[in-house]
């Protein structure tokens, strides 16, 4: 069974690595790059519930204090990749960007009796973009050429203890502490109609090397066996972000040739610092198993789980230390995710010989709402959309292991429909590898 997931896991690495610089989105200029536009596989299919989608088979990073929620003996490895096309339209011209990247790596396990941990790679923020305008200048005309490119990644590792833990109750909490790197720029090049490829070139680059940290809480009830509760927590505090900073203007005989740059003026320091934006978020969950059913002489055990969040993040409190890039106005952000998933049959590792595959698949369905700290005219950016996906189990010794699709359809804009706007199509892709019951991960052996 793992070598079959390995081998499409390898087969995602290779597709994915071509579409790395893909991506063209305006949105992605401002601060150090966009958070939105990657998706996790699973968290995407129910509305992008991204703290309240906890149990034993999902390896969810962004609530630490899930990570001892993970089976015993049963240790996760996730990866994921992501995709998006995006159609955008700005008085009334059109133009088609596709993006795909690899989303995570993250491997998690339990250990003690109440204690989990994971670690892993993960996307921070990227920017991508490439457009041009042009200009008249007295009888000739300038064409302006603007550029972004680069990501912030977050290496991380996480530990969750469980505070209460009984037959029907538990309490954790957790931590995620990750370090940031990467780079992100913004290039402008100015060209006059006609001539060869000689202008000007002006180039901001944002270079981060620093540590971050986030918390978490769960809770989780369960009334009877029937129904159960969840009620979670994270914040991620006002944080100080160590960053280089590089800004020049150059003239060039051939502006996309760097060798042939003249230095007009450049500033460079690398002891700034930007500020993480604190946002806290708020989740829920409801699960209901159905009264058991029969179909075709097959005993089933469906259950339906909705969830959702709510998050704030205050922009106000954003700071940036280099004075020459400090124009940007933000705005405070808000985002309301709901979804459902089904499952036909909840147990089926213990009927796998007589349950039907699609039994055993999970469906999910949800949407978002959100706000985004960018504006169009003094008017807040916003940015909708509807999700479904697909759990698929992977029913061999038992393992928990599975294949998750999630896709998403949005629209991000103003409500002038001659500014900028974005529609979009997008699906991730997520595979969770597990041991099944005969295979041994980090058990201890004993010697009789």
């Amino acid at each position: 069974m793992r070598k079959i997931i390995f081998i499409i896991f390898a087969l995602f690495i290779g597709n994915s690595s071509f579409g790395q610089g893909g991506n063209n989105s305006p949105f992605s200029s401002y601060g150090i790059g966009e958070s939105h536009g990657l998706d996790h596989a699973t968290i995407l299919g129910v509305g992008n519930c991204a703290i309240s989608l906890v149990d034993s088979t999902i390896l969810n990073f962004y609530n630490p204090a899930s990570y001892s929620t993970i089976a015993k003996g049963q240790p996760l490895f996730s990866f994921g990749t992501s995709s998006r096309i995006s159609i955008y339209n700005e008085g009334g011209v059109k133009e088609t960007s596709p993006y795909t990247s690899i989303h995570h790596f993250a491997f998690g396990l339990s250990f003690a009796k109440r204690l989990g941990m994971a670690f892993g790679l993960q996307p921070y923020s990227r920017r991508g973009y490439d457009f041009s305008t042009g200009d008249f200048i007295g009888s000739d005309s300038i064409t302006y050429t603007y550029q972004g490119t680069g990501s912030i990644n977050k290496a991380f590792l996480g530990l969750s203890v469980d505070v209460l833990k009984f037959d029907s109750t538990s309490l954790s909490v957790g931590a995620n502490l990750g370090y940031l790197f990467g780079n992100v720029s913004n290039t402008r090049k100015a060209v006059l109609f006609g001539s060869t490829q000689d202008g000007g070139v002006g180039v901001k680059t944002y270079d981060v090397r620093s540590f971050h940290y986030d918390l978490g809480v769960s809770f989780q009830h369960q009334f009877s066996p029937n129904h159960s509760i969840g009620a979670y927590a994270t914040f991620d505090p006002l944080q100080n972000l160590n960053t280089s900073y590089e800004e020049g203007i150059f003239y060039a005989s051939h502006v996309d040739n760097p060798n042939t740059y003249d230095t007009s003026s450049y500033f460079s320091s690398t002891d700034g610092t930007l500020t993480n934006v604190p946002k806290i978020t708020y989740g829920l969950s409801y699960k209901y198993r159905f009264t058991d059913s029969k179909k075709i002489q097959r005993k089933l055990h469906p259950e339906i789980a909705v969830y959702a969040s709510y998050s704030t993040s205050n922009w106000s409190k954003f700071e940036n230390s280099y004075p020459s890039d400090t124009t940007t106005t933000f705005f405070n952000t808000s985002k309301l995710s709901f979804g459902v998933q089904f499952i036909p049959e909840a147990e089926f590792q213990l009927n796998t010989a007589t349950t039907s595959f699609l039994a055993r698949v999970r469906y999910r369905a949800g949407f978002y709402n959100y706000t985004l700290p960018y504006g169009t005219n003094g008017e807040q950016v916003g940015d909708f959309g509807t999700t479904f996906g697909f759990g698929i189990p992977v029913s061999v010794q038992k393992s928990l292991s599975s294949i998750n699709l999630g896709f998403s359809i949005g629209s991000r804009g103003v409500t002038d429909q001659n500014q900028l706007r974005e529609n979009y199509y997008g699906i991730s892709l997520g595979i969770t590898i597990a041991p099944g019951q005969a295979e041994k991960w980090f058990r201890k052996r004993k010697l009789n």
